[in-house]
């Protein structure tokens, strides 16, 4: 009964920050999603990550993309500001290889399919997630 009392109250905690619209330390956030496409076309896997910059504060916020689309509301979503966008944009390659932990485990091999600058910290997307929007941000990058 012990054990179960504390995972009870954070996930009570965590829902009601979700709920409130506050992330960590009462910063104001916004769940945000959209579809990521690369060179008009949808990504088929990958993922996303808003890093604030210019003064927005709180942490990077990150999601996978599955079939062209994202969603972000770990912590209650993004937080309210600037962000520069990463985005890892892959398709899948049809092969199965060894993962890099387990070589008896076989997983889809992907391949990139965006430029690297934009997978990284020289990513020169810039988004701004504001209080009064709907949280939807599509993305587009440029082919490789």
């Amino acid at each position: 009964m012990i054990k179960a009392f504390p995972q009870w109250l954070l996930m009570f905690t965590l829902g009601c920050l979700a709920w409130s619209g506050c992330g960590p330390k009462g910063l104001p956030v916004i769940v945000v999603r959209g579809t990521v496409t690369c060179d008009g076309e949808e990504v088929e896997t990958g993922g996303v990550r808003f890093v604030p910059i210019e003064g927005t504060k709180g942490p990077a916020s990150h999601s996978t993309i599955v079939n062209g689309k994202y969603r972000i509301e770990v912590r209650g979503g993004v937080p309210i500001g600037k962000h520069r966008v990463e985005v890892d944009a892959r398709r899948k390659t049809g092969k199965k290889v060894p993962t890099v932990t387990d070589q008896s485990i076989l997983m889809e091999e992907t391949v990139p399919v965006g430029p690297e600058a934009y997978a990284g910290r020289e990513s020169p997307l810039v988004k701004e997630v504001t209080a009064n929007s709907n949280g939807k941000i599509d993305i587009e990058i440029p082919a490789r």
